[in-house]
């Protein structure tokens, strides 16, 4: 493993900025052969490896869920060429509680070495919570989650910035399943609404995400079935109870179980613990954890605090403007599908024009079973989205002709009009951080074939 190869140095006191990179660490780097061999070892996915990789681990600063500065950790995975751009696929993972089974900890798995070889910068935050993060994780919280998946794009390009060899072009993709699915149509919804000036997303893939919290999945909780991962319920009511400081844990959950939820939920332990513990202790389904006039509120009383907090958190009652995709299993059995459906109609009422759902048929499996088919039939779409510029590409369209002589012209008449760091790039061929009639004329000669 690489040592840390280089450090931004700064004060969060005065110079705070959300996405700034704290500190990058080269954690991989892989050959193509040796990314061939990794994937032949576990299946044959038919994927074309295309590059060699390399995986860096970063810390940026984002805002908590009281608004306050801290930091993140999340990957950054780079296809190994100095001559192309290639464009972000932000992936936003499923649930996680232990903190150090984070991605950063561990360099590439089977998805981020796909997605590198195939041509694109494959990015993924830790969350808060886990990583480095030692603060509580917002989960199922919408607008901290999309901050820290929104710093991380934005600490991507700043460390792209940081690094002339590499290049960025200007397709930004999401992509997530379970609370990945959440956060990637929360961070949609903000990119959209908050910051349509500097994220341009060119393709969404929201995948078996609790979009409908307070009616789709209040009711799948208050059925009193058992459920197969009881620790969901409460780590998300602790970390609402938590963010927005709403008494004690105590008010909420029976004694009994209320003393044991600041270890269980510490980041110490994994899930498949937590949910041993409830098993063992006879709770589960989950609901029976939480006092009985909680729960009466909660199915009785539409004001009830709580209640309004789910509203607060549903993310469905808007109107995608990016090309997205929503894909869930009709036989997921801890996500219901309804969430999606319920989304998709009320994006479609709403006036959304560019939004599909996919709904996968009973035989692809439960939630977790689903989730492969999922992520394998959002990364065919994307394939066909996809691309990979070359040097001298400066009108971002493959291709290499005339329309960028004449671009590479105006830069050198017109350097400050709406020249963008991948403009300056692709129109500098010979890399030596000027765009001339140099690089002009080898536009030329790559166009006859010299």
């Amino acid at each position: 493993m690489q040592k840390l190869i280089y450090i931004l140095l700064i004060s969060t006191a005065f110079s705070f900025q959300r996405g700034n990179l704290i500190s990058v660490e080269l954690i991989e780097s892989e050959t193509q052969n040796q990314i061939q061999l990794e994937l032949n070892s576990v299946a044959q996915f038919g994927v074309e490896v295309i590059y060699g990789a390399k995986i860096y681990k970063v810390l940026y600063e984002t805002i908590d869920g009281f608004g306050d500065s801290t930091i993140a950790s999340g990957v950054i995975a780079i296809p190994d060429s100095e001559n192309e751009a290639f464009g972000i696929l932000s992936w936003q993972h499923g649930t996680e509680i232990y903190r150090d089974n984070a991605l950063s900890n561990s360099g590439f798995d089977l998805l981020s070495r796909i997605v590198a070889t195939s041509g694109y910068v494959f990015v993924a935050s830790d969350y808060l919570g886990l990583g480095v993060s030692e603060d509580i994780h917002p989960y199922i919280l919408k607008d901290p989650t999309a901050s820290t998946v929104i710093d991380m794009v934005r600490a991507t390009r700043n460390f792209f910035n940081e690094n002339s060899q590499f290049q960025l072009n200007r397709q930004l993709s999401l992509f997530g399943y379970s609370e990945g699915g959440y956060a990637t149509l929360a961070s949609q919804m903000v990119m959209e609404h908050d910051f349509t000036d500097e994220f341009e997303i060119m393709v969404s893939f929201p995948m078996a995400g609790p979009y409908d919290l307070s009616t789709t999945m209040l009711n799948k909780m208050l059925n009193g079935e058992i459920y197969d991962e009881p620790f969901y319920l409460p780590f998300m009511v602790n970390s609402y109870v938590h963010y927005y400081e709403e008494g004690d844990i105590s008010d909420y959950f029976i004694p009994e179980f209320a003393s044991d939820i600041p270890e269980l939920f510490s980041g110490n332990h994994g899930g498949g613990y937590i949910n041993d513990y409830m098993n063992s202790n006879n709770y589960n389904p989950p609901i029976i954890t939480m006092l009985p006039e909680v729960v009466s509120e909660l199915e009785n009383n539409e004001d009830y605090f709580l209640k309004q907090l789910l509203i607060e958190n549903d993310i469905f009652d808007w109107a995608p403007q990016s090309l997205t995709y929503l894909f869930h299993g009709i036989a997921d059995h801890l996500v219901p599908y309804e969430n999606s459906v319920v989304a998709f109609d009320k994006f479609i009422e709403n006036g959304a024009t560019n939004v599909y759902l996919e709904l996968l048929p009973e035989v692809y499996g439960n939630h977790q079973q689903a989730a492969p088919y999922a992520i394998l039939g959002a990364f065919n779409i994307i394939e066909n989205l996809k691309y990979i510029n070359p040097l001298g590409d400066i009108t971002h369209d493959e291709n290499i002709d005339v329309t960028d002589v004449l671009s590479c012209v105006n830069i050198i008449l017109n350097p400050d009009e709406n020249v963008d760091d991948y403009m300056q790039w692709a129109g500098d061929l010979d890399q030596n951080n000027l765009v001339n009639v140099i690089d002009v004329l080898s536009i030329v000669n790559i166009i006859l074939g010299n």
